[in-house]
């Protein structure tokens, strides 16, 4: 009885450890930018956007011609600037 309480002590303490260096990694990635819940455009790229009301996919293209080239009914070209001006206008004093 007393080895199996130890056996069960012992994996909660590594449960528990591996849960702490989970969260503080988590965190840390959050902290450097590695994640991050803002959306990051560059003001002069050209963005392919599609998707639907709950997510949207985007796909960087560096000039409008190569954006429009892949365009179709579901996905429209966008401009980064537009989009930047968009988020900060849905997420107002971040970024």
């Amino acid at each position: 009885m007393a080895v199996s309480i130890i056996m069960l002590e012992r994996r909660a303490r590594y449960l528990m450890g591996a849960a702490a260096v989970v969260a503080v990694a988590t965190l840390a990635a959050f902290e450097m930018g590695w994640i991050a819940t803002a959306p990051h455009y560059k003001e002069n790229a050209w963005y392919l956007v599609g998707g639907n009301a709950s997510f949207i996919v985007t796909s960087e293209y560096a000039d409008e011609a190569a954006c429009r080239r892949e365009e179709s009914a579901s996905s429209v070209c966008r401009p980064g600037k537009a989009l930047l001006e968009e988020a900060q206008a849905v997420r107002p004093g971040q970024g």
